[in-house]
């Protein structure tokens, strides 16, 4: 296919070791240093800098059985931060929007686009110029791939990210074939480890190599899926940009505890606090929900583990907070047992719906005024900073909460440390 019938190219722009990049936005004395960002209650390592990846430092790699590797080689390790990360993701998203329609948010780090007429002829040139606009704007180096599809604009931006000759920027079109028998089948997108292995045994290596997989064959050892994959190697557009999200089925909010915990009311403010987290998160997607289900579990690793669930179904479709603490509470009473160490627990909002029917005129009206409560209180947090107001129900203390021995001292509404 020649690059005037082309109809359309893609880019994938991914922010470089995004997590870590956060920090250093909020904390430039970080620049030029390693940083290791860690998952939630301080378990393992999830973002690393270019330095602490030239320490030869793991992704995954449990904190604990690194700790001191990483005081010795005087690492910077920061507990992570999810509300200012998703906040950074959005101002990302906002910047590529403002400058081009086709835009799919593909997770909290990476977005697809869609170049098309003019964008198409000059594709380099504006994925250049967007690249140093959401440097310019938020701080956040990023790495473009640009490609016939977007599996190829996927592998053109690991390429980028590999060959700091290449300043960020790398369009595959034209090299496929030779950047193609370098790239190992294991690395391409969608394909993985266990595929990878199932394909070397077949004698399939490389990128070139699968995309001259006969089709049938390709279908019956990788599914439609991977058929899919094996066309967009050859230059053949099968996987389409997706601009809206797919419809919420659920939203959950879980968490492991900072330490097991064996009494009722310290367990009751965790399950509230993930509860109006969750409707919050909700509200926020201008959601409704008619069942809420709440589950918790003790330590998988000791005696006597013991997990369980409990549900319930509102009589209406509600955003409310105050019910959903009251069904939450409802919920963890059928199912707490004494003497147990609880782990973990999680609370489930399910049935979501955008379009309500509400009941009589009454009912509206509390309905009304709930609503402009949570929406007073959702408004309060977000322009004071978290949690400035929240529900007596969660607590004053919080001493369940996840490890954070390493947190930055910084939330999202300060945007003058920026």
């Amino acid at each position: 296919m020649s690059l005037e019938n082309c109809e359309s190219f893609f880019a994938l722009i991914d922010c470089n070791n995004f997590y870590v990049s956060c920090e250093r936005l909020y904390n430039p004395a970080l620049l030029h240093k390693p940083v290791v960002v860690l998952s939630n209650n301080d378990g393992c390592i999830i973002a690393r800098s270019n330095e602490a990846k030239e320490l030869g430092i793991k992704m995954g790699v449990s904190y604990f059985q690194i700790r001191d590797f990483l005081k010795k080689n005087k690492v910077a390790v920061i507990s992570s931060n999810y509300e200012i990360y998703e906040d950074i993701s959005k101002r990302f998203i906002d910047i590529i929007k403002s400058k081009i329609c086709f835009v799919e948010a593909y997770s909290i780090d990476e977005a697809f686009i869609e170049l098309k007429g003019t964008f198409k002829k000059r594709r380099f040139e504006f994925c250049k110029e967007l690249k140093e606009e959401i440097y310019q704007f938020i701080g956040i180096p990023v790495s473009i791939g640009i490609g016939k599809t977007k599996t190829l604009a996927k592998i053109a931006n690991k390429i980028a990210k590999k060959n700091k000759d290449l300043h960020g920027i790398f369009d595959i079109t034209g090299r496929e074939e030779e950047i193609l028998r370098t790239f190992d089948v294991e690395d391409i997108w969608g394909i993985g480890k266990s595929k990878a292995n199932c394909l070397r045994n077949m004698g399939i290596t490389n990128a070139m190599d699968l995309s001259k997989m006969d089709n049938s064959l390709a279908q019956k050892t990788l599914s439609i899926k991977g058929l899919a994959t094996v066309f967009e190697l050859r230059g053949v557009k099968c996987i389409n940009l997706q601009e809206e999200k797919p419809s919420q089925k659920e939203i959950i909010v879980s968490r492991s505890f900072g330490h097991d915990i064996d009494n009722y009311k310290e367990l009751r403010e965790g399950i509230s606090h993930f509860s109006a987290i969750a409707a919050k998160n909700m509200r926020s997607l201008n959601l409704y929900t008619k069942t809420l289900s709440v589950f918790i579990t003790s330590n998988p690793f000791k005696k006597e583990y013991y997990a369980n669930q409990a549900e319930i179904n509102f009589d209406f479709y509600t955003r409310d907070t105050f019910l959903i603490l009251q069904a939450a509470e409802k919920c963890l009473n059928r199912i707490f047992k004494e003497n147990t160490k609880y782990k973990k627990a999680g609370v489930i909002l399910k049935d979501l719906t955008s379009c309500v029917c509400l009941g009589n005129l009454f009912t509206n009206l509390e309905i009304e005024k709930k609503h402009n409560l949570m929406k007073t209180i959702d408004l309060l947090n977000k322009k004071i900073k978290k949690d400035a107001v929240f529900f007596a129900a969660e607590g004053l203390t919080k001493l369940w909460q996840a490890k954070k021995e390493h947190a930055s001292n910084y939330n999202a509404s300060e945007i003058s440390l920026i």
